[in-house]
């Protein structure tokens, strides 16, 4: 999948923003979010059900997200956003009054879809909230990598 964002291409292998959808999912459905939000993704509930994933059913997920992106339906790019490149690995992501420094490749998607899902949360997120929790997702995050 390609995106254009600030007049620049950037691209993911489909199944990889996959797999960012599972991980952004199972973070706020474990209440490992600061704040208590009702956030999940209706089409990964398949795959949450299965006893045994094979990489067959990480496809067909991935065919699922690809459909509801062609329809608008599901997104993760929240309108007004920025993205300067630092470097060659690292980013920073602005959205309105907050920004991300030194956010690497492997954590900008999956920052992307928590931000984009505050933003389309209801009741509305302030920008405060919708700050100290991406703060806190990045902090659980890089844990999982160390």
């Amino acid at each position: 999948m390609e995106f254009v964002l600030n007049n620049k291409r950037y691209s993911i292998v489909d199944h990889e923003l996959f797999i960012n959808y599972l991980i952004v999912d199972s973070y706020f459905r474990s209440n490992r979010s600061k704040y208590d939000y009702d956030i999940s993704f209706e089409f990964i509930n398949p795959l949450l059900d299965k006893e045994n994933v094979e990489f067959k059913d990480i496809l067909e997920g991935t065919k699922v997200l690809e459909e509801l992106i062609e329809k608008e339906q599901i997104g993760f790019i929240p309108a007004g956003l920025k993205i300067e490149e630092i470097d060659e690995n690292h980013f920073r992501i602005i959205y309105q009054d907050i920004a991300f420094d030194g956010v690497n490749v492997g954590e900008a998607i999956p920052l992307l879809i928590a931000l984009n899902s505050l933003v389309t949360y209801r009741p509305i997120v302030t920008l405060v909230q919708i700050e100290e929790e991406l703060n806190y997702f990045l902090e659980k995050f890089r844990s999982y990598s160390r």
